[in-house]
C-alpha cells in the first residue's frame, strides 16, 4: 500500500477505516480465489491436452507409439505454450495470495493498534 493511501486511511474515522480495510481483505481474497481457480483449471487441463495431442498424432500416423506421440507432444510449441501459461497462472495465484496476506496483516495491525489506543485512553482516564 502506498504511503499516500496509508495516510488517507489513517485519517478516516476508526469504524470507516476498519470497514475499508476489511473490504480490501475481501477483495484481495476473492482475487486470489479467482487466480487459484484459473491456475488449477490449467493444471488439470494439461493432461487433457496431452491426451488429445497424443491421439491426434497417432490418428494422423505421425507417431508409431504412445511413447513417441507423448515425446512429440511435449516438444511441440502448443504444449510448451500451454505449460508456460499454466506456470504464469500459478505465479499470478501465488502473487495474489501474497497480496491478500499483506492486506490482511494491515487489517489486523490496524485492529491491534485501535485496541492498544483504546486501552491507553482507559488507562489515562484512570
Amino acid at each position: 500500500m502506498s504511503e499516500h493511501a496509508t495516510a488517507s486511511i489513517r485519517s478516516m474515522p476508526e469504524l470507516d477505516r476498519r470497514k475499508h480495510l476489511s473490504e480490501m481483505v475481501r477483495v484481495a481474497e476473492r482475487e486470489w480465489a479467482a487466480c487459484e481457480d484459473n491456475a488449477s483449471r490449467l493444471e488439470e487441463g494439461r493432461s487433457i491436452l496431452m491426451a488429445e495431442m497424443k491421439l491426434n498424432l497417432r490418428a494422423e500416423g505421425l507417431a508409431k507409439s504412445q511413447a513417441e506421440a507423448e515425446d512429440m507432444a511435449k516438444i511441440s510449441d502448443q504444449f510448451k505454450g500451454y505449460v508456460r501459461k499454466m506456470h504464469d497462472a500459478r505465479r499470478a495465484a501465488n502473487d495474489a495470495r501474497a497480496e491478500w496476506r499483506a492486506v490482511e496483516r494491515d487489517y489486523f495491525d490496524n485492529v491491534t493498534a485501535e485496541a492498544a489506543e483504546r486501552a491507553q485512553m482507559r488507562m489515562a482516564r484512570s
